[in-house]
Parts: structure tokens; C-alpha cells; sequence
């Protein structure tokens, strides 16, 4: 499905910006020895402002694609909150299991590309931690499943009154 590869790429990419220009904003989703090794400054205010600035234009941009997606594939059929919610828990968890295999396992784990891992922790043995990211993924599946159900919600109501 096109969408789930479309919100895969689009989260790959607010990860590698958090990654690399905030890391502030994602260095709890590394290992506690990881964390150590890359020092992350605390951000002066300004910086703190331009972290929440980001998050709330990345998050508004991916919840906002997955109203607009569900309202394009769901406008012209018969309204079920099951479908909806069906249709957006399969593209969130794409991304889980991107963010897991591709992300975690491969560009950290395995590779350690500079762009996935916290600066300075690229030759960390820490960033090996394959259970580690297999737990967050574990979180995840609770995560995306609230997120799922949550906005499901919201796309069946805007359908619901735009029909």
C-alpha cells in the first residue's frame, strides 16, 4: 500500500532530522550507554523552541496524512470505524516494523549510518542492542494501535459529516 510506504518514508526522514539537528528531542530512544557516550548537550532556548517547532510540524504533517488518507480511500464506500481503524493500524505499523528492521536493526545496529546514530556514538558497541530496539518496537505496537484507534475516530467523524 502506497500510503503505508509514503508515512514510512516521511517518518524515516523526521527521524534522521530529530537524529542529526535535534537530538535532544531522540536520544530516549537510545540505550542508556549510547546516551552516555554522545553527551547530548541540553538545548540552549532558542534550540528548545526549534525542537518543538519541528515536532509539532512533523506530527500535525503525519497525523494530518493519515486523516487525509483515510478519507480519500474511505469517502465513497460504506463507513465502518472497523475498516478505518483496520486501514490506518496496517500503514502505522508498516512503520513500526520499518522503524524496527530498517532503522534500528540495519542503519544503527548493523551499519552504523551516521545519519540514524546519535552523534559521536558511531564506533559505540552499545548501538549493537538488538533487544533493546526490539523492546521499543514491542511499545510501539501498543503506540500505533492507540494511534490507530485515536485517529480512526477523528476520520470517521470527518467522513461521517462530509457525506
Amino acid at each position: 500500500m502506497i500510503e503505508a510506504i509514503l508515512w514510512s518514508v516521511i517518518w524515516t526522514i523526521l527521524v534522521i532530522i530529530a537524529v542529526r539537528v535535534f537530538p535532544f528531542t531522540i536520544e530516549h530512544d537510545y540505550p542508556i550507554e549510547v546516551r552516555k557516550v554522545a553527551n547530548v548537550q541540553h538545548p540552549t532556548p532558542k534550540q528548545k523552541i526549534q525542537g518543538i517547532l519541528f515536532g509539532l510540524v512533523g506530527f500535525t504533517i503525519l497525523f494530518g496524512l493519515l486523516i487525509l488518507f483515510a478519507f480519500i480511500h474511505f469517502r465513497d464506500k460504506e463507513l465502518s470505524f472497523w475498516n478505518i481503524f483496520k486501514y490506518l493500524w496496517f500503514i502505522c505499523m508498516t512503520w513500526n516494523v520499518v522503524d524496527l528492521i530498517v532503522v534500528d536493526w540495519l542503519m544503527i545496529c548493523k551499519l552504523s549510518v551516521k545519519l540514524f546514530v546519535l552523534p559521536n556514538t558511531e564506533k559505540c558497541n552499545a548501538n549493537k542492542d538488538y533487544k533493546f530496539h526490539f523492546i521499543g518496537f514491542l511499545k510501539g505496537c501498543v503506540a500505533t494501535t492507540v494511534i490507530a484507534l485515536f485517529f480512526s475516530a477523528i476520520s470517521y467523524g470527518i467522513i461521517y459529516f462530509a457525506k
